[in-house]
């Protein structure tokens, strides 16, 4: 069980040594981020295998942190959204690094970008992994600092600076409202164990707090309905919901990877995953499970509108995922857990391939265009291809109504979410069935882009040709295929709820069972009424004349221009948000910072010099110049009567008697020297007598 504590330490390892190594690895720093990444994936994979098996388990590796009552243990919980949420994260940042090893080639800072989305990634997987509040919060900002770095990665844009920025301080603010709900629970329950809290929080519903009791006011709150609201808070501001959505169109400034894992794989789906890991303490909460799905609903009509309105490609994909992830918010509002996750992870999965394969995508028809592949005849037989939009129409009410999708809504017995899997699977029917007539009727009208070299009467004869070969193969291997994936849908929704159902085990709530069968038939049948209705309405626009068409577009030319530009939200901001701080900050700067704060500054340093002046002209020239001076004369004075006293009196009389002393010594020298040459002189008489007389003996 201990090493899957690896998944998330072996992406930090990997960004600790690029970023401990520096310039060193150069382009050789995906060699070290893709085989972490990858084995982390291989470890989710097993972890997949054993929560299977054996169900949740919890790694109690040790003891962060303990003070009093507070005790933070670094805990790691794997259940089964554990694994749906690490087979995403890991799977989709294993291909970002592959694909980012060759797009960020030749990149100045290359292996900083590897380092900051390893960091990413393994902040991502320490969230879904957090087994209490502290350490989830921790993971929640090292993601909003990894995104400031990889929005900013060209930080010589101004753009790019101007849209970190943005971000992080949109998220900074949403995240004072989650920090403070993390706050509060733990004051409610007196630990940050999530899985504690979840245990207690049935039998807290009816606590109650004193929040005025410091000052002596009594104003009591019931704490499990304000958490949901605050921890919501941090979600609207992860995940991108109105009003805190401004910041992820901005954020597609960053490298097109990053965008990928960004909009798939992290940051983004913390919202939802946050919303679900809490789910038994927020449906305690009817008011804040209302607020979510208001929120939810409108961010996802909102930004759908929007997106549908741009021309950059770009935004054209950041509306999207705000509005996909309105959508999973809106369906946590309603109570329908399990479809939140299965979006999610339908939706990372597509949003992945979508942002890693656009460029290509776009470079096809780039060249297709080139190729000089504009015009296709018009085939005959329209009504073929309106039975065939017909038929199409017809099948989502079948995979939707007559299939086990609905248990993903009900698995958790909510009447909210039967009644909003009624009502929003009714529209998803309506609106896709007009889509379905669009699509079919334009694709065989107009033909697929696909380049035919051949020019005369072989083009001519390929062109009438192939309408036919639409309307019939193509339109029977779509049906197939519809039939195929809606069948395989059906088998994997039943086997999906039943996977997740453990883990949205709420205390006090019945799992829904049998609700699939209860009104089949006549929900079925409203819904191919709903399917009819919808290709009635795309058929009637179609037919319209020019001119009903261009006056209902003068109607709509308000709505489109208000949603063109995006809600004019960031107007909003600019004029009632930043200009009045940016004006804010500059009285403050000119009548605080300058008018008091350096006033007060330059008065005491004016005030210094003249203090100081004082003293020196009080203390150092009167006083210290003063005693200087006497300290001198008196010193000189006491210098000459030394020098009268003891100098000439007693040391010229020493000096006398060492004088004497001398003289003495001089003379009894000279008188010794005198006497030792009498004596030479004698002995050298005598030696010279005695060896004149010795001579003369002998």
């Amino acid at each position: 069980m201990a090493l899957f504590a690896l998944i998330p330490l072996l992406p930090l390892l990997a960004s600790l040594i690029l970023l401990l190594g520096g310039r060193r690895w150069g382009e050789n720093s995906h060699r070290i981020g893709i085989p972490a990444i990858g084995v982390s994936f291989v470890l989710s994979v097993a972890a997949f295998i054993e929560v299977l098996r054996n169900g949740p388990f919890t790694l109690s590796l040790y003891r962060l942190f303990q003070s009093g009552s507070l005790t933070i243990d670094f805990t790691l919980f794997v259940d089964q959204l554990t694994v749906l949420l690490l087979l995403l994260v890991t799977g989709v940042s294993g291909v970002v690094h592959v694909y980012s090893s060759r797009y960020m080639i030749g990149e100045s800072r290359y292996n900083r970008f590897f380092a900051v989305i390893a960091l990413f990634t393994s902040s991502m997987i320490l969230l879904v992994m957090s087994g209490n509040l502290l350490m989830l919060l921790i993971s929640w900002e090292v993601m909003g600092i990894c995104s400031y770095l990889l929005i900013s990665h060209a930080a010589e844009r101004p753009s790019a600076s101007r849209a970190a920025t943005k971000a992080f301080i949109v998220k900074a603010i949403a995240d004072v409202g989650f920090s403070f709900g993390i706050i509060l629970t733990f004051f409610t329950f007196g630990t940050l164990d999530i899985q504690t809290i979840l245990a207690q929080a049935e039998g807290m519903q009816n606590h109650t707090i004193n929040i005025l009791g410091w000052v002596g006011l009594n104003l009591d709150i019931y704490p499990v309905t304000l958490i949901p609201f605050f921890l919501f808070m941090g979600a609207m501001g992860k995940s991108a919901q109105i009003p805190f959505h401004v910041w992820l169109p901005g954020a597609m400034e960053a490298p097109t990877p990053v965008s990928a894992l960004i909009h798939a794989a992290t940051m983004v789906n913390a919202g939802p995953f946050l919303l679900v890991r809490l789910s038994p303490l927020i449906v305690l909460s009817p008011y804040a499970m209302t607020v979510i799905f208001i929120i939810g609903a409108t961010t996802a009509v909102f930004a759908g509108i929007v997106s549908l309105t741009q021309s950059d490609i770009k935004k054209v994909l950041a509306y999207s995922t705000i509005s996909q992830i309105g959508f999973m918010i809106m369906a946590c509002g309603l109570g329908a857990f399990a479809v939140a996750i299965f979006h999610l992870l339908a939706h990372g999965c597509y949003k992945a391939f979508f942002f890693l394969s656009t460029g290509n995508a776009l470079r096809s028809v780039e060249q297709g265009l080139q190729h000089g592949d504009h015009e296709h005849r018009v085939p005959e037989g329209m009504g073929i291809l309106y039975g065939g939009a017909l038929v199409l129409a017809l099948l989502p009410p079948f995979v939707l109504f007559s299939g086990s999708y609905e248990y993903l809504w009900a698995i958790t017995g909510f009447a909210s979410a039967a009644i909003g899997f009624k009502i929003i699977g009714l529209i998803t029917v309506f609106v896709a069935s007009q889509y379905l007539f669009k699509g079919v009727t334009s694709l065989f009208v107009h033909g697929p882009k696909t380049y035919w070299p051949a020019s005369g009467q072989n083009s001519m004869e390929a062109q009438s040709v192939r309408p036919q070969l639409l309307n019939g193969s193509i339109l029977t291997g779509l049906f197939l295929a519809t039939i195929f994936t809606g069948g395989l849908l059906t088998l994997f929704w039943s086997w999906f709820a039943n996977f997740l159902a453990p883990a949205l085990n709420f205390p006090g709530v019945t799992l829904g069972e049998g609700v699939v069968e209860q009104g089949f038939s006549f929900w079925l049948v409203v819904s191919l009424g709903m399917a009819v209705a919808g290709w009635v309405y795309a058929y009637s626009t179609q037919i319209r004349s020019q001119h009903q068409v261009s006056k209902a577009n003068a109607r709509s030319n308000q709505w489109y221009v208000l949603f063109w530009n995006k809600g004019y939200f960031d107007e909003i901001y600019e004029a009632y948000l930043v200009t009045p701080t940016i004006r804010f900050a500059h009285w403050m700067w000119r009548n605080i910072d300058i008018r008091v704060i350096d006033h007060f500054i330059h008065s005491l340093a004016t005030y210094s010099v003249y203090f100081a002046r004082w003293l020196w002209q009080i203390m150092d020239i009167r006083g210290i110049d003063r005693f200087v001076n006497s300290i001198a004369t008196y010193s000189v004075h006491f210098a000459r009567r030394l020098w009268r006293i003891v100098d000439i009196r007693w040391l010229e009389g020493k000096v006398g008697q060492v004088a004497e002393q001398v003289a003495e010594a001089k003379l009894l020298q000279e008188m010794e020297s005198r006497t030792i040459k009498h004596q030479l002189l004698v002995m050298i008489f005598w030696l010279v007598a005695m060896t004149g007389l010795l001579y003369i003996m002998v």
